[in-house]
């Protein structure tokens, strides 16, 4: 089984590595970090590499998908909340490595302008809050896992610029258009997380 999980991941980057490549990136684009009001998405000490990020999917439609980030997290791992919010939409019911499109679990997140925070791919029953609930940043809200259509365990995290958008209509315009980001509590990165990269929860 060991095997077969480090032969997953192995396809699961390249087939990703291979497939996005990152085009230019607007820096001016990007809030400055010490003005960031998101954290990173995972616990303070923990170290994730960035898989993918701007340029992710669909680029050519309007925004949707360009600054999403997958983080590489393993299964059951913590994930937190990345801005203080509104719990807005969740779901836990599907099994991990389902590799369906449209059956992943997940949670949304809406904050005070609006934007949407997606956390998606969690795992099954991995969902730790509640519709309604009132969240702050580095609060654990959920775990990690690999449902929907994934290669590899991931936690594909964006903010949208409104919403929810629900399945299927994740990336409904002009909502889905997701926005830049950075994150206060970790290294500095002027144009936003890099691909290949990994990157400390630094306290906040």
């Amino acid at each position: 089984m060991k095997n077969k999980l480090l032969s997953l991941g192995s396809i699961f980057t390249t087939a990703f590595l291979t497939a996005c490549s990152n085009p230019p990136v607007d820096c001016d684009a990007f809030p400055a970090q010490e003005d960031s009001n998101y954290v990173l998405p995972y616990q303070t000490g923990e170290t994730y590499k960035v898989l993918v990020s701007t340029g992710h999917y669909r680029t050519e439609n309007q925004g949707v998908g360009l600054y999403a980030i997958d983080f590489v997290i393993p299964i059951g791992s913590k994930i937190v909340a990345a801005r203080d919010g509104e719990v807005v939409s969740l779901r836990e019911i599907y099994q991990d490595y389902n590799g369906e499109d449209l059956k992943e679990n997940y949670i949304f997140i809406r904050h005070d302008d609006g934007t949407i925070a997606r956390y998606f791919h969690l795992t099954h029953k991995g969902v730790l809050v509640n519709e309604g609930d009132k969240v702050k940043a580095g609060e654990v809200i959920g775990l990690s896992g690999n449902t929907g259509q994934s290669g590899g365990p991931h936690l594909h995290f964006d903010v949208q610029k409104c919403g929810p958008n629900l399945p299927p209509q994740y990336n409904k315009l002009p909502c889905g258009q997701t926005v830049p980001i950075t994150f206060k509590n970790t290294t500095f990165h002027k144009c936003g997380l890099k691909r290949g990269e990994s990157y400390l929860a630094l306290k906040n």
